[in-house]
């Protein structure tokens, strides 16, 4: 059975391959898009995975073959030094765009029966939206992403 626990284990692992987390630089945080929106109360290393919910629901479609879908969000972000230059702000999106990318596939790659995180076995992708996030205060850029996952809900009592 899949828990919290094992999906932010999941994304922070994502963190390290992707972003260069490790447990003396962190690049990976549980933080909610208000919070990057409105700035960011901890310091931050760019670029960032900021995991935000894990949300989910049930469908039967009418059947006995209930799914579990869960809604993964996150943000990826980068920070640039000076609001005016707009390279810099254009590279930092091109960062971020990568490595979003390589995490999508990687999560693609992931998915299979013998997944080690239970909520990848037998999974779906279902609707993948990204859209792009700012914060002028603090400098930050990036995107808000938000992945349909489905797989298949035991409803044995």
């Amino acid at each position: 059975m899949t828990d919290y626990t094992d999906y932010t284990n999941y994304f922070e692992g994502l963190a390290e391959l992707f972003c260069d987390h490790t447990s003396n630089e962190k690049h990976f945080f549980r933080k909610g898009l208000e919070e990057f929106l409105n700035g960011m109360q901890t310091s931050v290393n760019y670029p960032a995975l900021l995991l935000n919910r894990y949300d989910y629901k049930y469908t039967d479609n009418g059947a006995d073959n209930v799914q579990k879908v869960r809604t993964v969000a996150f943000i990826v972000c980068d920070n640039v030094a000076d609001m005016e230059d707009y390279t810099a702000i254009d590279t930092a999106l091109d960062t971020v765009e990568v490595i979003l990318d390589r995490i999508y596939n990687q999560i693609r790659k992931d998915i299979k029966p013998s997944a080690q995180h239970e909520f990848l076995k037998y999974a779906k992708l279902g609707n993948v939206q990204v859209t792009p996030i700012e914060n002028y205060a603090d400098c930050n850029f990036g995107y808000f992403v938000t992945i349909e996952i489905f797989t298949h809900h035991n409803a044995t009592v």
